[in-house]
């Protein structure tokens, strides 16, 4: 199914030069004021051109421009198109599928905004073209078949005007349109009852009534007193069936109370959930339809607002719904549950800098196809990140082996500065375990997000040479192994084949590695390991794991509570005298750079 698969935006609002990719389901996630919402006004503006404000304008000495890239355009979407000329106009624009078009404007007059579509022997395969030339005749028509205008919810900032009674242009009345196609085509014969009555009054009706003649005769005899040359005829306009939906309005009844109100009049709330009500409907009944000509986009603004987490998980699900069936979406949210591991994967992480204005980042689809050779291993990551939703919401993510680091970071965080990582827009996320950090490390430094990963000692001497991150037969490696092979001998442990801790009836390899770290010798490596895999943005804890930081005994469910429990019992000087190394963990965290640091 064709749609929009791209859109560069330059000049307009905060949006000095931004190119993102569209998917059917695309979530724009950011921080307020990011520009999301511009972003969903310049896609509607591309597809439906209107008079720009001054203030639309970045810079007022250049011009706004919107170009949007549609893919899929097939010769069975061709083929659709009602008009040939229409079909002629616009095949010779289309290339492998594809097709740009712009919209430019100079000033705030209707004048000033101009149509174009690529010059496309002119332009390479891939990027914004750089060559353009107006609309020929029959091209804006074709475009508009296949994609009408764009449906767009905005957030409630003007209640009456977006949410009230349908009045062209509002919310509801384009709601309403939707959902009336199927009852108008099963209702036909309406438009055939009203095509015979209106060749019976109206004045060029082949049926027109003999009262109405001999009205048009009367009154013209009559003017011909006054103003001879001048004829008057009744002319009684019927509307066609589709304005009768036009002209309702929504109505809302309390069945408890039977109090009755107009749309408009309900509180906010009730406002918001009814108007997700009507998108969840539309889902169903476009579910059983088969347009294949037009994909209408749907913008849609915070679609959460008001809404119980339950039924924003039921709105995301009439959303993806929606995209598969007409529709495209493309959405702006603050919420987590917006997000699924369907369509977490397009997601677009927006920001806002003072240098560069709104910025977009890559979506982990296209990170992962970038970051990782083999298909197999960019299915498996895609999956792992796809369920991790929290990496969208924060600045900082901390990848995490299993759930002890995963529950108890965050609470010795909270409990050292008196504040949730949530509040510093930290997130703690496990991956089920430290084979994956290098690949999932390599995806979120293509996103351009800030990333590390906290492991056990021992990843440091297997995962981190297979993922090279460390140097494969390193010296520290083949002096940890002396080190081992030393302590072997007097503890009695096993080693592997490898020379590396295994485990045994008595001993957990956790167990030989925070052996191996109190050793005076060992503890100079591990630490010297741990420094190096800083620059990887890896923190291997020097003690082992991290129930040699707290103290734990044990590992599992039990000895995780009991470690909370001593958590939350100790002040913030007690944490940092006894557990010092969390401190320096969380410090180090939040003075990450940037990506490029360890590009």
């Amino acid at each position: 199914m064709h749609r929009v698969s791209c859109i560069h935006i330059e000049n307009f609002r905060a949006c000095r030069k931004v190119t993102l990719p569209l998917d059917s389901y695309t979530p724009l996630v950011g921080q307020n004021n990011a520009g999301k919402s511009t972003i969903l006004e310049a896609i509607r503006w591309v597809l439906k051109p209107s008079a720009l404000k001054q203030t639309d304008f970045k810079s007022p000495n250049e011009p706004v421009v919107v170009a949007a890239c549609v893919d899929g355009i097939d010769a069975d979407v061709l083929g659709l198109i009602p008009h040939e000329r229409h079909r002629q106009a616009i095949e010779p624009y289309c290339r492998e599928g594809r097709l740009w078009i712009r919209v430019t404007s100079t000033g705030t007059s209707a004048k000033s905004t101009t149509q174009e579509v690529w010059q496309v022997e002119e332009c390479p395969q891939e990027g914004v073209p750089e060559y353009w030339r107006t609309y020929p005749s029959g091209l804006p028509q074709a475009v508009t078949a296949l994609l009408p205008e764009p449906l767009h919810v905005l957030a409630m900032h003007d209640i009456g005007e977006d949410l009230g009674k349908a009045k062209s242009g509002t919310t509801i009345k384009g709601l309403l349109d939707e959902i009336m196609k199927p009852l108008l085509a099963a209702h036909d014969e309406l438009t055939t009852a009203l095509d015979t009555i209106r060749s019976v009054l109206t004045t060029d009706g082949d049926q027109r009534s003999e009262h109405l003649k001999q009205f048009d005769s009367s009154a013209t005899g009559a003017l011909e007193h006054f103003f001879p040359g001048l004829a008057l005829d009744l002319d009684l306009q019927v509307v066609d069936v589709k304005e009768f939906f036009k002209a309702g309005d929504l109505h809302v009844t309390d069945t408890v109370s039977g109090d009755r109100r107009r749309f408009d009049q309900m509180g906010t709330g009730a406002q918001r959930a009814i108007q997700m009500a009507l998108i969840r409907y539309l889902a169903d009944v476009r579910r059983a339809e088969d347009d294949l000509l037009s994909r209408r986009l749907l913008l849609i603004d915070e679609p959460e607002l008001y809404l119980h987490p339950q039924g924003v998980r039921r709105l995301r699900e009439a959303l993806n719904t929606l995209s598969t069936s007409g529709f495209q979406v493309v959405l702006s949210t603050h919420s987590p549950l917006m997000l699924n591991r369907d369509n977490a994967a397009n997601t677009v992480i927006v920001g806002n800098t003072a240098d560069d204005g709104v910025t977009a980042r890559k979506p982990l689809r296209q990170a992962v196809h970038e970051a990782i050779e083999g298909a197999e291993s960019q299915s498996q990551t895609l999956f792992e990140l796809g369920n991790l939703v929290d990496i969208y919401f924060a600045d900082r993510v901390v990848l995490c082996e299993g759930k002890t680091d995963r529950r108890l970071l965050p609470l010795a965080y909270e409990r050292l500065y008196q504040r949730s990582p949530d509040l510093d827009h930290i997130t703690f996320v496990s991956v089920g375990g430290c084979n994956n950090f290098a690949k999932a490390l390599s995806v979120l430094r293509a996103m351009d997000i800030r990333a590390c990963a906290i492991a056990d000692l021992d990843f440091a001497y297997n995962h981190a040479r297979r993922a090279e991150l460390l140097e494969r037969d390193g010296g520290d490696l083949i002096a940890a192994k002396a080190v081992l092979n030393r302590l072997q001998q007097e503890h009695g442990f096993t080693l592997g084949g490898n020379g590396l801790p295994q485990k045994c009836s008595q001993w957990m390899a956790s167990d030989i590695w925070a052996c191996f770290a109190a050793d005076e010798e060992g503890g100079s490596i591990a630490q010297s390991s741990h420094e190096a895999l800083k620059h990887s943005h890896v923190w291997a804890w020097p003690q082992g794991c991290i129930e040699q930081v707290t103290g734990a005994d044990d590992k599992g469910e039990d000895a995780i509570i009991e470690q909370e429990q001593k958590l939350r019992t100790m002040t913030v000087s007690e944490i940092e005298t006894q557990m010092p190394v969390f401190k320096e963990c969380f410090d180090w965290i939040k003075n990450l750079q940037a990506t490029s640091q360890y590009q």
